[in-house]
């Protein structure tokens, strides 16, 4: 095969691995076997989308820089012109975009990020010119919605992942300021018609894989500066469910793709559901959850808990249902959680009932990933699972008053496991290589 039918071959197994027409580990055999042809104009193609995003980046702050040295020195006039100059400049660069690069991922990203910033700059020079008052709030919001069109018009995923920080901030401080942060879940959906697009085309291009990453992490900032006042008394219940569902998420849309980089619902909701099972296996969080939680929260602010338990907990039946494993496993969290706070609530010894609680399901969950990542021969998995009991294990015995000997033996144990599960793992696919 050439050089550019071997290209052509890569880029479309992550398109045949979602429709269903070749198997993951199939993808992944022809990926290493053609890789080492084509890596190379792949790694250049994704080298040159990624610093023309940040040579438009640094092209327009070092602008604005040379600007603002000798800002004060000029009259009202130019510093108004000036002002739309960037602006002017960025819409000409995206206009020339459109009519001959339109088919360039690097140039529409470039012009994009050009257009987003400019649009954010000639806002806030233009503000200070005039002496217009306002607040970040109100320039964080005017400047994304200004610059929502251009994730459509230029298909600009680097776009669209600012839009999604820019919205996240203006959450927060209509949060800090008494405002109406519960808008950030209309200003998600403006921009989930462009996410839709991207990963209808390919659900494991890096583009929706990035913008699938910010919109993670901005939906997990976003819900607690939306019920940041239930969060004080229910956080463990309603982030288990956020955490859990975007695992359950990605396990449904993205769980054949070759790379952790291309999961980032199933990343970050497995990490996160990971950290917060390890916390809430403690009484700390407990005894200051129902010590110090309040009870006077907004009812606005039940749709959103209501909502990511009503995900997690309808993904977690049908996981079930299917007998996925880690999805069973992992979609337990907001139930579990559920019934801690029950308990820490109810019972006299309740918070160290909650705390038993979650050390069994860390067990469970442990143990529940080391099975699968014996049963399919994967290494990583199985490492995941040790991880967490190890994690378990090295917990307890900081916060318990067993002699240093027995932590010491239980390390060395730990430890043996770890290398002995490897080399099993690692001669079982040697031999079947």
């Amino acid at each position: 095969m050439s050089h550019k039918q071997v290209r052509w071959l890569l880029e479309e197994l992550p398109e045949l691995v979602g429709k269903g027409v070749l198997p993951a580990e199939t993808a992944e055999r022809l990926r290493q076997y053609y890789g080492e042809s084509a890596g190379g104009a792949r790694g250049r193609n994704r080298a040159l989308v990624a610093f023309s995003i940040l040579g438009a980046a640094l092209v327009g702050s070092g602008i604005i820089l040379l600007l603002a040295h000798n800002w004060d020195d000029l009259s009202r006039a130019v510093r108004t012109v000036l002002s739309f100059a960037p602006l002017v400049c960025a819409q000409a660069i995206a206009a020339w975009v459109l009519w001959k690069r339109r088919d360039s991922t690097a140039w529409r990203e470039g012009a994009g990020i050009a257009l987003t910033l400019a649009i954010g700059a000639t806002i806030s020079l233009i503000a200070q010119t005039y002496n217009i008052s306002g607040d970040f709030g109100a320039f964080m919001l005017t400047w994304t919605l200004l610059a929502l069109p251009v994730i459509y018009l230029l298909d600009a995923s680097a776009a669209a992942m600012l839009y999604l920080v820019g919205i996240t901030a203006w959450t927060a401080d209509a949060q800090f300021t008494s405002g109406h942060p519960l808008w950030f879940w209309l200003l998600v959906a403006l921009v989930l018609p462009y996410l839709w697009r991207v990963a209808r085309r390919n659900r494991f291009d890096p583009r929706a894989a990035l913008i699938c990453w910010a919109l993670a992490v901005c939906l997990g900032f976003g819900t607690g500066f939306c019920a940041a006042d239930m969060l004080s008394n229910w956080w463990t219940v309603i982030y288990a469910g956020v955490l859990a569902a975007m695992y359950l998420v990605g396990e449904q849309w993205f769980s054949e793709a070759a790379h952790w980089r291309q999961r980032p619902f199933q990343t970050i909701g497995a990490l996160g559901g990971f950290a917060l099972t390890l916390m809430l296996s403690c009484r700390w969080p407990w005894h200051e959850t129902i010590a110090y939680g309040r009870h006077d929260y907004p009812l606005a602010e039940l749709p959103v808990a209501i909502a990511w338990l009503a995900v997690a907990i309808s993904l977690w039946i049908e996981s079930l249902a299917r007998r996925r494993l880690a999805g069973s496993l992992f979609g337990a969290l907001p139930v579990v959680a559920a019934i801690a706070y029950w308990l820490a609530a109810n019972n006299d010894t309740g918070e160290l009932l909650a705390a038993l609680l979650f050390d069994a399901f860390l067990f469970v969950l442990g143990v529940g990933t080391l099975w699968r990542g014996l049963r399919e021969d994967h290494l990583g998995v199985v490492n995941s699972g040790m991880l967490m009991l190890s994690a378990l294990i090295i917990l307890r015995f900081f916060d318990s008053d067993l002699s240093f000997v027995v932590r010491g033996l239980a390390f060395i144990v730990v430890g043996i496991g770890f290398l002995t599960t490897n080399l099993v793992l690692i001669r079982r696919k040697g031999a079947v290589a």
